[in-house]
């Protein structure tokens, strides 16, 4: 409960952090901005690990609206906290944001500026993860593996992009993905193979291996519990 109450209290903080960011932009006062959340991440109010510090919903915002001059300030701010004082999540949010908005030229220059940026592993996973939820976007998962492509731990994403592949029912990219997988001598998970297996039969055809025999859910909670623990292990 109190668990909750403070996952609720940070988001309603970034809420209002978010909202205080766009009311600067539109009154054009851009310095303000800068200012204001260059502070909060220099003095440890918003941790740069931390999940709720993100201001990928600002930058989002600014690149569909496309006010450049902002973006470009916050650009520079996000850089400045990267390579003055360690502090990644801004310009790892802006990193994805233009993958995720299909400006990859932005993104690649933004990783050659700041190459630290393909070490942010848990924010990356965590925007893999969290596409590949989401049907029709799996070319945004393929794109940041292009950007940056000795990507860590392939096995954990080719699972986020089997499970892409289910979503959108693309049959096709599945079975070439469990080759690749094969090819690679990389065993894919039960999960993995649950959905391939459920694809593969959905779409009338044969299953190359032995089907795990528990549900899906099972497979599921499994998976969570297991990458819980290890995410309590790492912390």
């Amino acid at each position: 409960m109190i668990g909750s109450l403070s996952i609720s209290l940070k988001l309603s903080n970034m809420l209002f952090i978010n909202n205080t960011m766009l009311a600067h932009v539109k009154n054009n006062n851009l310095d303000g901005a800068v200012e204001y959340l260059e502070t909060l991440f220099t003095s440890g109010e918003l941790k740069s690990e931390s999940a709720s510090s993100s201001i990928a919903f600002v930058l989002r915002k600014l690149i569909e609206e496309k006010v450049e001059p902002a973006l470009e300030r916050l650009s520079a701010m996000a850089e400045r906290l990267a390579n003055q004082f360690g502090i990644y999540r801004p310009v790892t949010d802006l990193f994805l944001q233009y993958i995720s908005a299909g400006r990859v030229d932005d993104a690649r220059f933004l990783l050659e500026r700041c190459s630290a940026i393909s070490e942010q592993k848990r924010n990356l996973v965590a925007f893999i993860a969290q596409t590949s939820r989401q049907p029709g976007q799996v070319h945004k998962i393929k794109t940041l593996l292009e950007v940056i492509p000795d990507f860590p731990d392939m096995k954990n994403i080719y699972a986020f992009l089997m499970r892409s592949y289910a979503l959108d029912g693309d049959v096709a990219s599945a079975k070439a993905l469990y080759e690749k997988m094969k090819a690679e001598e990389l065993h894919p998970d039960e999960l993995f193979l649950k959905r391939l297996a459920i694809l593969l039969k959905n779409a009338g055809e044969p299953v190359p291996f032995t089907e795990p025999p528990e549900t899906f859910k099972f497979y599921a909670d499994k998976l969570r519990k297991e990458r819980e623990e290890h995410s309590s292990d790492e912390d």
